[in-house]
């Protein structure tokens, strides 16, 4: 007898619940900040690629050629995490006047608290620093800091795999 598997399934890595997480945590230690949509999507990014900004810790994932492009395709997944931790009491949105934020609840670091993976230890580790260096900045400049180095984050991959190329050919 075999068991029945659900028929949707959702992707372990990069999937809504493992960037809702992500943003959890990052709300959790900006509490009670609110933070909108854009600015979550730069940050999750940057708690995954922080050693992308000069100084910053190591990185949770490793450095993949072009990974900047990834900022073009977490919004979605990321607004679906939003929504799975919302639904669980454990984020609230706020209309604003200058649009749609989402927050920690008081019940969020209480299921932070939970999590033992060391992962998740890190994770927490790198939205305390990323609050702790952009918590003051304002979406435009977080915007601005983002714009100006996505054609660099992942870059160096391009150019190592022109160098090889060119390398190979000398041989």
């Amino acid at each position: 007898m075999t068991a029945s598997v659900d028929a949707k399934v959702l992707p372990p890595f990069n999937g809504p619940i493992e960037i809702g997480l992500r943003a959890l945590t990052l709300l959790s230690e900006a509490f009670p900040s609110a933070y909108s949509l854009q600015r979550m999507v730069v940050s999750d990014y940057l708690l995954v690629h922080s050693d992308d900004l000069p100084d910053g810790p190591p990185g949770l994932h490793p450095k993949t050629p072009h990974r900047g492009g990834e900022l073009l395709v977490r919004r979605a997944v990321l607004e679906q995490g939003l929504m799975l931790y919302q639904s669980r009491g454990l984020l609230e949105r706020h209309y604003t006047e200058t649009g749609l934020m989402f927050a920690a609840t008081e019940r969020t670091a209480a299921f932070l608290d939970a999590l033992s993976s060391d992962y998740a230890a890190q994770l927490r580790e790198r939205a305390a620093w990323l609050v702790s260096l952009f918590g003051e900045m304002s979406d435009s400049e977080l915007l601005k800091i983002a714009n100006s180095q996505v054609g660099e984050w992942g870059a160096e991959f391009s150019m190592e795999s022109v160098l090889k190329v060119e390398d190979a050919e000398w041989q």
